[in-house]
């Protein structure tokens, strides 16, 4: 299971040609989760792009699995806050999402090389 970040979401959103390549390559099944999904409708509503982008956003997560945010990855996200305090919430509880999930996340954020567990693909 590979679990895209939010970052991969907007670049493919946006036509990045290296993203699509990079997600067209992927050989598991595609996820993402709730603090994603989050960021995203975050963002059209902060570039002013309310209904179109969120009917982009939408067709997108609609093709992705959903991992759950569930006991399992609170719990992790909570050891990963004590162990990285300086990352930022949000990037933890994703990170703890694809650990209680034994997911690897495509992202082209380097904060998440801060996790030692996280199995992870960042791109440039």
């Amino acid at each position: 299971m590979k679990l895209l970040d939010t970052s991969i979401l907007i670049g493919l959103l946006r036509g990045d040609e290296n993203i699509e390549e990079a997600v067209s390559e992927a050989d598991e099944k595609l996820s993402t989760c709730f603090p994603v999904k989050y960021e995203l409708y975050r963002g059209t509503k902060l570039a002013r792009k309310t209904e179109q982008g969120e009917k982009q956003v939408e067709k997108m997560i609609n093709e992705l699995e959903t991992l759950e945010a569930n006991s399992k990855a609170a719990r992790k996200t909570s050891e990963l806050k004590q162990e990285y305090p300086d990352v930022e919430l949000f990037d933890l509880m994703i990170a703890g999402i694809c650990i209680a999930h034994e997911a690897e996340i495509l992202t082209k954020d380097r904060d998440f090389n801060k996790i030692d567990e996280l199995k992870k693909t960042i791109l440039e």
